[in-house]
Parts: C-alpha cells; structure tokens; sequence
C-alpha cells in the first residue's frame, strides 16, 4: 500500500505537477539512491547489524525495489513540497523526519519489514533529520549552481 503510494507522489512529482527542474529531481534521486544503498550496507550488515530486512539478514530482491524506488521516491516528493512552499528549513526538516519515522513504523509494524536488533524507532528519526539535513543542503547547493550556469549562459 506505501509502495503503491510512493508510486503516485513519484508520478505527480515528474508529471502532473512538476516544480523541481529535470536536473534537481535526477540528483536529488541519485543522491538518496546513494544513500539508501550505503545506508543499508553499513547499519544491517556486520559489524553493527542493527537490523535484517524482510526475512533475511542480508539483501533480496524486495531491498532493490525498496531502495532504487520507495525511499528514494518519498524524499523526492517531500523535497517537491519544500520548493513549492518553502517552509522554515528546520520545521521541513523535522516534520519530514516523522513523516519517514512514521513510515518506517508502518512498514515494521505492519508489513514486518524490518526486524529491529538493537535499532530503536527513535534512531530513525534522528537518522532522519541527517538525511533531510543534506537533502535540503544539497537542493540548495544545486539550485544555486543552475542559476549561476543559466546567468553565465545570458551573459554570454
């Protein structure tokens, strides 16, 4: 059900109602792609292991899905709701952390998609605000190289 979620915000991010340049959403993806991937590789995998995902204590094909579309995608989208209405950079930073701590939640609790072993819900949200921390750094960061290259391109 989040997945299929995930999907629709994904499809309203890049097609209904596009607000964040192809280049933004291309980066902003490929970023939380990377950092889903090392992510998971350093805090499920010896030597912390703080968790097994689905069933296993190691990746399966679910984890690609997981971590090339929902986590990536859902960032996305919220980074989407942070150009479109410009909230005060840490209330979008901690409400995003609960929204992903809330869904983490979900997908344990219900789905049993994690199973916690020595990982606490909390640390999810402090993880959290890291992730959207350099999310919104990075949006910022590209969105002032872009204007710089389209002021250069005018000028020239």
């Amino acid at each position: 059900m989040i997945t299929i979620l995930i999907l629709f915000a994904i499809h309203y991010v890049i097609r209904k109602n596009r607000k964040l340049l192809w280049s933004q959403i291309i980066c902003i993806f490929l970023l939380n792609l990377q950092m889903t991937t090392i992510g998971d590789y350093f805090l499920a995998m010896p030597p912390y292991d703080f968790y097994d995902t689905v069933d296993r204590n190691s990746g399966e094909l679910m984890d690609i899905f997981l971590q090339n579309i929902v986590y990536p995608g859902t960032v996305l989208f919220l980074m989407d709701r942070y150009k479109r209405y410009r909230p005060s950079k840490v209330v979008f930073i901690i409400v995003s952390a609960l929204i992903l701590t809330v869904l983490e939640g979900i997908s344990v609790n219900f789905f049993h998609l994690f199973t916690y072993k020595g990982w606490k819900i909390y640390y999810s949200f402090f993880f959290y605000v890291f992730t959207m921390t350099v999310n919104v750094l990075f949006y910022e960061k590209i969105t002032c190289f872009i204007e710089m290259r389209q002021m250069s391109k005018r000028t020239t």
